[in-house]
């Protein structure tokens, strides 16, 4: 074990008094880094003072044995901490609002992982990245993710938003209070309370710790957290629209997992239709199923392929809602209803490879088979080789006509204007 200096590490984690770093080692080995706590219980000197409301709600106490939290990495180790103190009354399914007010550091009694690495886990899933993206992005493993997930959805939705709020210890608040952030509201009572803090941090003859201002701010955000998205969505980043019950329900209901012979599978493989998606994973995980597709000639391993991906849709099917969605359109939508295109002899399949200002067009997809095709036949101007191409192209725009209306128009007017 490799001692460290503590006070590197109450800086690093954010912790004030009256928590310190009791103990720091590393295990090499494991690549985990152990962090023990001390807290200095505050006494009053007179015990027939009343003691102050703060005073009541803090119900950090000795628990007499070691609680053991996840915490978020640093680098390649992970980070343990442990400590004696915290609130033995918080408990119960999804994560309570005095949970959320917690410093960062700690954790629940009846959790394994700290607030902070919640609210990190909470954040990347709003932003609706797959449990095993946030377990690649946070070094974790999966299940402690799932978990956390978990507990989130079992969060009363009236603040479960808050549950990504950042910590006390992010630099947002400062800023916010110090107004290098400038915070757009329509919210009267959060103006008047963002102007009293910003008048009391900067007025002299008022004593008033930054600490104190961050934690106001911050449980006005829990609080207020059904009514603040437009706020929310500044602070982390995120798209808060919501959908109404009824159509989160109407969604659920008629949403349908093709079966594995349904031929949607295979166009989506085959990149012949195209769902637009912003899935990171999705995305990544599609690049290497047509690369292994492509470069195998076994109908049991293409099936297996093909599985695969109706797989990465069924556990995933939360986080790919969107693209379930238009799954669903597109099988609804029989190909005798779409419009039909001009033939692959027509002279616009030549002038779309040839010139790439004649029909514009922003989807990316489309764009990246250009290119690819046009550099294919710069390498090798065969005639085979531009007829391949052009079936290409005609067959994109074929199955993707739902999502290409301009670039269709230009096509449908240009190709039958002889």
């Amino acid at each position: 074990m490799v001692k460290q200096p503590k006070h590197y590490f109450e800086a690093i984690l954010g912790i004030n008094a009256p928590w310190s770093v009791q103990d720091v080692s590393i295990d090499e080995k494991s690549r985990i880094i152990h962090v023990e706590l001390a807290y200095l219980v505050e006494k009053s000197r007179f015990s027939f003072f009343s003691k102050s409301q703060d005073a009541n709600n803090n119900k950090i106490a000795d628990a007499g044995f070691s609680k053991r939290w996840l915490h978020t990495g640093f680098g390649n180790y992970s980070c343990h901490i442990v400590s004696n103190f915290y609130d033995q009354t918080i408990s119960g399914a999804g994560i309570s609002k005095d949970a959320l007010l917690q410093p960062g550091f700690l954790g629940d009694a009846n959790r394994n992982y700290t607030h902070e690495l919640r609210q990190q886990v909470s954040l990347l899933h709003f932003r609706s990245l797959a449990p095993e993206a946030i377990a690649n992005t946070l070094r974790i493993e999966q299940q402690a993710v799932e978990e956390i997930i978990s507990d989130v959805e079992k969060t009363p939705e009236s603040y479960r938003l808050a549950t990504c709020l950042p910590m006390e210890s992010d630099p947002i608040w400062e800023s916010m209070i110090y107004d290098k952030f400038h915070l757009r509201t329509q919210l009267f009572s959060l103006k008047l309370l963002l102007s009293k803090l910003k008048l009391t941090m900067i007025d002299p003859k008022v004593e008033t710790k930054l600490g104190d201002s961050v934690n106001e701010l911050r449980k006005f955000f829990i609080s207020h957290a059904n009514s603040l998205d437009a706020e929310l969505s500044q602070i982390c980043a995120l798209s808060t629209k919501k959908q109404s019950v009824e159509e989160r329900r109407s969604t659920v209901t008629k949403l349908v997992l093709p079966s594995l012979k349904n031929s949607i599978w295979l166009k989506l493989i085959s990149a012949k239709i195209d769902l637009g998606s912003n899935n990171m994973p999705l995305n990544l995980f599609l690049v290497r199923l047509r690369h292994a597709f492509q470069n195998t000639h076994d109908n049991n391993v293409r099936v297996d392929i093909l599985n695969q991906l109706r797989e990465f849709f069924r556990k995933n099917a939360r986080n790919l809602k969107q693209e379930l969605i238009l799954i669903n359109k597109i099988m609804n939508d029989p190909e005798e209803h779409q419009i039909s295109l001009p033939d692959e002899r027509n002279d616009i399949w030549k002038r779309i490879l040839k010139d790439d200002t004649f029909i514009p067009s922003s989807h990316i997809a489309y764009k990246l088979l250009l290119s690819n095709l046009r550099s294919q036949i710069l390498m090798n101007p065969d005639p085979v080789v531009e007829l391949n191409a052009v079936r290409r192209v005609r067959d994109f725009i074929k199955h993707n006509q739902r999502f290409m209306q301009q670039e269709l128009r230009m096509v449908m007017s240009n190709g039958y204007s002889h």
